[in-house]
């Protein structure tokens, strides 16, 4: 795919240094670039509508307007922010559909009538990461004529969304995909390319990375590269096909996913991950039995024991259980072990569940280069969210500080003889919890704000403690 230079070339801090008189020439000059670039799209890819063109246009606007209107871009313009420091949001399953839910290009109706945006709207500022991480658990096709895969099974789940809800998720911030899960191959073959050809059209309109699916083993195990702040981010997914079926997964000359619970696939994902050249390397894994908020016995010995400890990958974020799981951190690396839903039409209500499992988890990773050149963690920020089934917003305050100590008892579960520690976070008073590192706590910049005056997260707190027992050892 040719990327058009317009999207290719990022603005120059020069630019942004414009003064406002001449900003809104510069927005005009990026939506003429925009336009030109969704015309080139238009001509080489039929998946690209004219919907989708002008949304890309006008996200290219706002791109172009962001970089050079907001703060943070101000603050990187005078050399006052921190170049040093790259920070990855992550959160859990997404999906635009009820099972087997006709698919539209206007926007989801499952729980009355949704525009895209409506979605997003009560969560879309904290997806404000260098990088932004989701696992689509979803087919991306626009046709609603593809046969269901049956998967084996009585009354399967089958997930589409149109591709414009992708767009629409790509436009919030969202440009790192896993793709690989359980529901990558709910219509077959045609369903996985399809969900290929829209996720290709996106390439070079701020999608950085997805990876887990492909024609072939090759392409479905192979690591991408994302270059941040002069640094290079590798990025690999792997995930459970339902019922272990075997065409569901990739072969030497056949579509499918990389297979979590087949250990050569688990094997070569690792393998390709820790070969290739990069300063802060990810691994995105889809498992984990559904409601059970306890870290099971297969992913202590594989994800902290290979995963983390022999391997050294920076970060494992671990998703499917529908539930949050506690975070560990394992020498250097972070280990989410689930962060349960974030945008999932086709899951269930479960603000009701009681106090460890009503809630969906989104993480701020702050990583941080030292004086050697090597990244390390900085900080680590939990924002609890509820009404993942519909429409996602922060739980703030007492409300939000509730399940950061339901998190904090979880994490006391994964302590360790061998080293291996529970992530507790300190409440904050918007809810969110905070775990700095002295790496954070030294650094300058947002950083440093971020990490000045931490304080090592309290017991959990008694007003909370019976429930939260009663909920999380269930």
């Amino acid at each position: 795919m040719t990327t058009h230079a317009c999207i290719r070339q990022p603005l120059s801090n020069a630019a942004c240094a414009i003064k406002p008189p001449l900003q809104p020439c510069l927005v005009l000059a990026g939506f003429r670039c925009s336009l030109a670039t969704m015309q080139k799209f238009s001509s080489t890819h039929r998946p690209f509508n004219q919907a989708r063109r002008m949304s890309l246009a006008f996200a290219a606007i706002a791109a172009v307007a962001a970089a050079c209107l907001s703060p943070h871009s101000v603050m990187a313009a005078d050399g006052k922010d921190d170049p040093d420091t790259i920070t990855i949001t992550f959160v859990g399953d997404v999906g635009y559909s009820g099972n087997d839910t006709p698919v539209s290009a206007k926007g989801i109706s499952k729980r009355g009538f949704q525009t895209w945006k409506d979605t997003t709207d009560r969560i879309a500022d904290k997806i404000d990461g260098d990088l932004n991480f989701m696992n689509v658990e979803t087919v991306v096709t626009d046709r609603n004529d593809l046969p269901r895969d049956t998967k084996g099974q009585s009354g399967p789940f089958n997930f589409r969304t149109h591709p414009e809800g992708l767009a629409h998720l790509l436009l919030t911030g969202f440009n790192v995909f896993s793709l690989a899960n359980n529901h990558s191959m709910d219509y077959g073959v045609p369903g996985l390319k399809q969900t290929l050809a829209h996720v290709g059209t996106l390439r070079g309109s701020g999608l950085k990375a997805a990876t887990g699916i492909g024609l072939d083993r090759e392409e479905a195990s192979r690591p991408a590269v994302i270059g941040v702040k002069g640094a290079k981010v590798a990025f690999a997914a792997i995930g459970i096909v339902t019922n272990n079926l075997a065409h569901h997964r990739a072969g030497d000359k056949t579509p499918g996913q990389i297979a979590y619970r087949f250990d050569e696939d688990y094997a070569l994902i690792r393998e390709r991950l820790k070969e290739t050249k990069a300063d802060v390397r990810i691994l995105s894994i889809h498992y984990g039995t559904e409601g059970q908020v306890r870290t099971d016995a297969r992913q202590i010995q594989e994800w902290r024991g290979e995963a983390a400890r022999k391997d050294g990958i920076d970060i494992i974020v671990g998703h499917h259980a529908h539930v949050v799981r506690g975070v560990e951190m394992a020498g250097k690396s972070v280990i989410f072990y689930g962060l349960g839903n974030f945008l999932h039409h086709g899951t269930a209500d479960i603000t009701s569940k009681g106090i460890c499992r009503d809630y969906g988890l989104m993480t701020r990773i702050h990583m941080h280069r030292g004086k050697d050149g090597r990244f390390a963690i900085g900080a680590v920020e939990a924002i609890p969210i509820s009404d993942t089934h519909y429409r996602p917003r922060p739980l703030k305050g007492s409300e939000g500080a509730k399940r950061i100590h339901a998190l904090n008892y979880l994490a006391s579960t994964l302590d360790s003889k061998d080293g291996a520690r529970g992530m507790r976070f300190t409440p904050q008073s918007d809810g969110s919890g905070l775990f700095c590192t002295e790496a954070g706590t030294s650094a300058k910049g947002r950083l440093g704000k971020l990490c000045a005056g931490y304080k090592s997260a309290p017991p959990v707190s008694q007003v909370y403690a019976k429930q939260i027992a009663a909920s999380c050892s269930r």
